[in-house]
């Protein structure tokens, strides 16, 4: 399976790089019809040369993004449209990234208390909304006026960030930013917006279905379609222009079980082109199964607690690895503060959140010694189902590459971004909107084993535990939505991870399988990575968008806005040793006095 999966991916990186050539050709002739990107060159040239206050530094970075941003959301229920924004909306965001001093000590990786506490928002004092005219007086003066207020808060920042380096002793001596080679490249999107109308006439036919399930309390089906059309420039010389579209559709439907219980699923899918988009009867066909396994649901059991070998197969396993194991195969960077109290409190905090990298655990055992991780931005598909984390170059400018994060168990590197980190000095191409991120991760085994040898691996652990069960998970269900509504909710509560689980079946020795509802991951370490015992020999796909790690929310003023990043993860079927599982605890919410209008009379 590692050798086919390896040739896959050559193919895959001989296609992008003659891509790459192509596009890097054509991109000078282009950006000189471009007037925003013509009045990004020529005010980031006068920045570069004439702004400096009296006895005082000169920038040695400035950095400049323009970023149009193109959507439209529709959403519809039982047939019926209750969401259409009609043309789609356009905002375009202007970002200014500025440094003082030099690549060793700038004023960036530095947060004031004092100004935090004065103005909450200054972290995203370097983004603003611009005119949506192709206007080159506007938008230099736009640029203008944002380089001047940045380079005087750089001034500022970098003074007390100076003051505050006085009074510590030891550590190691990290530089704040890398040097990389300059890029151009000009990536035109390829890719035609969809038909409003065909999307609107989708929603309607897939949202009609739930008619039909009057038990089904609340139902929707919703598409976003956004387009990102990025320009940047900076004054070592890197520029490019891309076009990143995304359309989202998503199915979702809610119940009660007897008990009270809510009972909620859905399906999301995710398409870079909307000819890639299911045709209808795939799209009505999935949406049935979800009405009937929601249903089934209300009458199913729960558990109170579970502690033992659990199996994630199939697109399970992608998303569990993905949402619990891929922010941390990237860099992060607390910031120096003007508070060491703050910086401390700070760590801890974000450490308890899974919020920081393994950036500590290089050389050592971070998987079993049959597993290996690489993350290949330049692959575009597996097995006919497209990646969604491609990339030429990241957000950057700074040309995406293969990394091997993990070898036979052991942490070799991690992803980073142009701000290092202790014993990871360069960037891997990796900074995706607010930090470095992964793009396709891809985990490759050495133990493989059939679905059937590993419900018997699976069910052979459960007796030795003396276990009438164990348990299959098919579907996390967690995505980027709950993740953020659980991660907030943490925060409050100082708890750990502890994503809910959609599709979970209890296993007998005899083969048969009961669902079970509202049960959740009780405690999901990154420890928990070494109790993999054995992997299936057929990898699946999952996609979806991946919070940042938290404590880069920090940097958000140096980028512009955007979409969260969309990341890719192939992983065959996982079985874990030791796994604790738990059920959703009440209190729950009445249930409807009278029956839905839809049921029969």
């Amino acid at each position: 399976m590692s050798m086919l999966l390896g040739d896959k991916i050559a193919r895959s990186k001989g296609i992008a790089v003659l891509a790459l050539v192509f596009l890097v050709s054509i991109a000078k002739a282009q950006n000189q019809d471009d007037v925003v990107m013509r009045a990004m060159r020529d005010e980031l040239a006068r920045s570069m040369s004439q702004l400096q206050l009296p006895q005082m530094e000169r920038p040695y970075f400035v950095a400049y993004r323009v970023q149009d941003l193109v959507g439209d959301q529709i959403s519809a229920t039982l047939g019926g449209l209750t969401t259409s924004s009609g043309p789609p909306s356009h905002s375009r965001l202007i970002g200014v990234e500025l440094r003082v001093g030099d690549y060793s000590l700038d004023n960036t990786n530095f947060l004031s208390m004092q100004r935090l506490g004065g103005d909450p928002m200054a972290v995203f004092a370097a983004i603003r909304e611009a005119s949506l005219d192709d206007n080159y007086a506007q938008i230099r003066r736009t640029l203008w006026l944002l380089t001047d207020r940045q380079y005087k808060r750089a001034l500022e920042d970098l003074s007390a960030k100076r003051a505050a380096m006085k009074d510590r002793a030891g550590g190691d001596s990290v530089p704040d930013f890398s040097k990389e080679p300059p890029i151009q490249m000009n990536a035109a999107s390829t890719v035609a917006a969809p038909n409003i109308g065909d999307l609107e006439a989708t929603a309607r036919d897939i949202s009609a279905i739930f008619r039909s399930a009057p038990d089904i309390d609340r139902s929707a089906v919703t598409i976003n379609y956004t387009s990102v059309h990025s320009r940047y420039v900076n004054s070592e010389g890197t520029s490019f222009t891309r076009s990143d579209p995304l359309i989202q559709l998503r199915v979702t439907a809610q119940t009660q079980a007897v008990d009270g219980q809510p009972i909620s699923d859905s399906f999301l899918v995710m398409v870079r082109n909307p000819a890639d988009l299911p045709t209808r009867d795939q799209l009505r066909s999935r949406t049935q199964q979800l009405s009937a396994f929601v249903l089934k649901l209300r009458s199913a059991s729960s558990l109170d607690r579970y502690n033992g070998p659990v199996l994630f197969e199939g697109p399970a396993a992608s998303e569990i690895f993905l949402e619990q194991f891929g922010p941390r195969l990237a860099t992060s960077r607390t910031p120096v503060s003007d508070n060491s109290q703050f910086e401390m409190v700070f760590s801890q905090m974000f450490d308890r959140l899974g919020g920081s990298s393994l950036q500590d655990k290089i050389g050592a055992r971070v998987l079993p010694e049959f597993v290996s991780v690489r993350d290949v931005p330049s692959q575009t598909e597996f097995d006919g189902a497209p990646l969604l984390g491609v990339s030429a170059i990241d957000d950057d400018g700074v040309r995406s590459r293969e990394t091997i994060l993990v070898d036979r168990g052991v942490l070799k590197n991690l992803l980073a971004s142009r701000d290092p980190v202790r014993g990871i000095l360069e960037s891997t191409g990796s900074r995706h909107g607010w930090s470095a991120t992964p793009s396709n991760i891809f985990v490759t085994s050495t133990k493989t084993m059939t679905p059937e040898e590993l419900k018997q691996e699976l069910m052979r652990r459960a007796k030795d535990r003396g276990l009438d069960y164990a348990l299959v998970v098919r579907r996390v269900g967690a995505g980027s939505e709950a993740s953020f509504i659980e991660m907030m909710q943490q925060m409050a509560t100082g708890g750990g991870s502890r994503p809910s689980l959609a599709e979970v079946y209890k296993l007998y020795p005899d083969g048969h399988e009961e669902p079970l509802r509202g049960v959740h991951l009780a405690d999901m370490s990154i420890e928990a990575f070494k109790e993999i015992v054995a992997t299936g020999d057929r990898p699946a796909v999952y996609s979806d968008q991946l919070m940042p790690q938290m404590n880069s929310i920090f940097s958000v003023g140096i980028s512009s806005g955007g979409e969260l990043p969309i990341v890719s993860c192939v992983a065959p079927s996982l079985l874990f040793d030791e796994v604790s599982l738990a059920k959703s605890e009440g209190p729950f919410p009445k249930a409807p006095m009278l029956r839905s209008p839809l049921a029969p009379k």
